[in-house]
Parts: C-alpha cells; sequence; structure tokens
C-alpha cells in the first residue's frame, strides 16, 4: 500500500510546464493472462495526459470495486458494450506490490520504423519475419543505449506483471514501458531477485521532478521506478489452495 498520504482530489491537473515523460506503452501479451493494468498516463478528450497518481483499469467490474476499497480513489467507467472498462484513479504515487519471481519481468528490445516494429533481439539473434539474424546490439543495456541514440540500434520494452499487497488473490496487474530508466530498474531488480523467497515484495513509484535545460526551459519529467524492498514470504501467507 501506498506510504503517503493521498491528495485531496485523486487526479489533481498538471502543473502548467512544459512536459516531457518517459510514457508507459502497451504491450502484447495473450489475453487471460492479466485481470488489469497499472498506468500513470489516460487520454482526455484525444489528448494524453499524465497523472501525478497510479491508475488501475480493468475489465472486470468486481475487480474495480475491490481495487476501489483498497486503494480508494475514484471509479469511473469508460466505453459500452463489449469494450466496456473501468479504471481507478488512486490517491497513490507509490505502490508495493508481489512479484512471483524473475519471470514476472520481460525485457525485450524492439527495433522499430515509426510506430512499426521490424523485430526484437536479446543482444545474440534478432527475431524478424525473415528469420533470426545475429544481431547487431552490444549485450550491456548501457550499450544498447548508446546505440539507440544513433538511431541504429532497438529500443526497450518492458513488461511487469504483479499482484496488489493488499489482496493478492484478486489478480495479476500488468504494467509496461519503453523507458531505458525504467528498463535499467527492472533489469536490476530481475537480478537482484533471483535468489529470493517468492513472492518479492517491491515498490512501483512514480517520479517527477523539474529539469532545466541548457536553453533555460524548464520542463517536468515524469517516470516510474521500481525497487526492491524484500522476499516478501513473512509478508504474506497464502491461504491453503491458494
Amino acid at each position: 500500500m501506498s506510504r503517503l498520504q493521498p491528495p485531496a482530489d485523486p487526479c489533481p491537473q498538471a502543473a502548467p510546464l512544459l512536459q516531457r515523460h518517459a510514457l508507459p506503452i502497451r504491450g502484447d501479451p495473450a489475453p487471460g493472462q492479466f485481470d488489469g493494468r497499472l498506468e500513470y498516463a489516460t487520454l482526455v478528450n484525444g489528448r494524453t495526459r499524465i497523472l501525478p497518481t497510479w491508475l488501475l483499469t480493468t475489465s472486470y467490474r468486481h475487480v474495480a470495486n475491490r481495487i476501489a476499497i483498497l486503494l480508494g480513489g475514484e471509479l469511473s467507467t469508460d466505453g459500452d458494450g463489449l469494450g466496456q472498462s473501468y479504471q481507478v484513479c488512486t490517491g497513490h504515487t507509490e505502490l508495493d506490490v508481489l512479484l512471483d519471481g524473475t519471470q514476472a519481468i520481460r525485457l525485450r528490445m524492439l527495433r522499430r520504423h515509426g510506430s512499426a516494429i521490424l523485430g526484437s533481439c536479446n543482444g545474440r539473434t534478432q527475431q524478424t519475419p525473415d528469420g533470426d539474424p545475429p544481431c547487431q546490439c552490444p549485450v550491456a543495456l548501457n550499450a544498447r543505449r548508446d546505440v539507440a541514440k544513433t538511431g541504429r540500434g532497438c529500443e526497450p520494452s518492458v513488461q511487469l506483471t504483479c499482484r496488489l499487497t493488499g489482496d493478492p488473490a484478486i489478480g495479476t496487474f500488468l504494467y509496461s514501458s519503453a523507458a531505458w530508466a525504467f528498463a535499467e530498474h527492472a533489469s536490476a531488480v530481475r537480478v537482484a531477485i533471483q535468489r529470493c523467497r517468492r513472492p518479492v515484495l517491491v515498490r512501483l513509484g512514480i517520479n517527477r521532478a523539474l529539469h532545466t535545460a541548457a536553453s533555460g526551459t524548464t520542463f517536468a519529467y515524469t517516470q516510474a521506478t521500481v525497487t526492491v524492498l524484500c522476499s516478501a514470504s513473512s509478508y504474506w501467507s497464502p491461504s491453503p489452495g491458494t
């Protein structure tokens, strides 16, 4: 659960500054593998709006109702018919969640051309429609970032699946990101939890900072963070049969 007190308005308007953000992206997991999404961006009148607190979306009303009870916040409905979804805008900038081992974090490197994905790589081989040629990207993540700055390399796609500490049985939630900083955090977390007993307790945070460019322009930069707290075996004891 959040360590911070929720603000009076769980989804206040962003400050009128030039905004630059590490926007999360939507991945492509198979349907039915998760019960909702964690996000901090939403569409308002067709434009992306960055939120200062976590937003949880789900297609299941009972899940949304339970989230609203656990985390508080504002429950709303988006769409109708088969496309209906439920959103809970919480007042939390930090959420403590459970990871079921290293498989809960999936890091891929994608080669893009505009919005199209040409292939993915792992530092050794590429996966493309034309086969699996050798990968030209460096193995180290920071070296890949340097290559990507030249426009010739791949970019990260991170998918993190987790469960809420308040009610782990309610389901699995997905957070997706294409941010280099989050990819570095996630990669470090995968290494750190390799020897941890499962589930592992981590904290997902939203970090918003002000930066001043060389031109003197001040802008707000928002990105997600993930931090290992401990092995969660003593934090939550599953009931028999779960």
